[in-house]
């Protein structure tokens, strides 16, 4: 197979969900009434949690933390799956395919982090119940958070530059919403076992 060369307007094409559907106005639509409603109720939430001083203890603050993931996760493919399908143009540059793919891996797995120290919140709350404001403390919550954001960040940076290194081949097209690992690793035209 032919490889592709890449330059700096070179970039792949998303097939996304809506071309192939029946009704994709009707999807759309779905999509973007969803999308409202994540993007209304995580802000509600992280409004509510900033302003009353008595949310402010660990286990609403790792609460907000996650609503703030949430928006971001949600934010990172849903505005460019609408474009796409309002403008009838599904293409994407390789920086921001490199880009939209790092973001959703850093995000999806700081929540996953973040839901874990949740879980040991919880389990301090319950256990420990006397020895709570000792153990999560706001320098503990800090922690949690900042450890949730390096690690996802840095196993996200591995996976994306590790992927992106591929020389892919003259197929650009990605029957997905987005840009991730497994269709990039089928278009490319080396050995991905490994």
């Amino acid at each position: 197979m032919e490889q592709w060369n890449f330059t700096l307007g070179s970039g792949f094409i998303l097939m996304g969900i809506l071309n192939d559907s029946l009704s994709p106005e009707l999807i759309c639509a779905t999509i973007t009434v969803l999308y409202m409603l994540a993007l209304a109720t995580n802000c509600l939430l992280l409004l509510a949690i900033t302003m009353d001083a008595r949310l402010h203890v660990p286990m609403y603050l790792l609460l907000r933390q996650l609503s703030f993931m949430d928006l971001l996760f949600t934010s990172v493919v849903t505005p460019k799956a609408f474009m796409d399908f309002l403008l009838s143009e599904n293409t994407i540059s390789f920086v921001g395919c490199a880009l939209q793919m790092f973001l959703a891996l850093t995000l999806g797995g700081a929540e996953d982090l973040l839901l874990a120290f949740m879980a040991y919140d919880r389990y301090v709350a319950i256990c420990h119940p006397l020895n709570y404001m000792v153990l999560m403390r706001p320098r503990v919550f800090w922690l949690m958070v900042a450890t949730s954001w390096v690690l996802a960040s840095l196993s996200a940076l591995g996976h994306t530059l590790y992927t992106m290194h591929f020389p892919f081949c003259m197929s650009q097209e990605i029957s997905h919403l987005l840009c991730e690992i497994p269709p990039l690793l089928k278009l490319a035209c080396a050995d991905t076992s490994r």
